[in-house]
């Protein structure tokens, strides 16, 4: 497990997380088309599918599952609860730093 980032979470989005599981995964996707390909990150509850693949941080019982080579800004990363206007939900990750071709 490694320590040295940062992670803090918004209680909604603990909250969320805890409902059906004790782990969040960070991944950043990379996404492509008419105006190029861009690395965007994303987040959602449990665990990825290859845990090895990603470096582990526990902040305050919940495993944080970060992918390998992550660059956070100097106050680490924030997690929290995105709600639109149907009431759908999703995690939010801030806090990253990453580079978006063009921008």
């Amino acid at each position: 497990m490694t320590e040295l980032l940062k992670v803090e979470f918004t209680n909604d989005a603990r909250e969320y997380i805890l409902q059906d599981a004790d782990s969040v995964t960070v991944d950043m996707m990379l996404y492509g088309g008419c105006g190029g390909q861009f690395n965007e990150p994303a987040v959602w509850a449990g665990k990825p599918a290859s845990p090895e693949s990603y470096d582990l941080v526990d902040t305050n019982g919940i495993k944080v599952y970060m992918f390998k080579g992550a660059i956070s800004e100097p106050d680490g990363i924030k997690i929290s609860l995105e709600v639109d206007r149907r009431m759908f939900k999703r995690l939010h990750v801030a806090g990253l730093v990453y580079e978006q071709p063009g921008l």
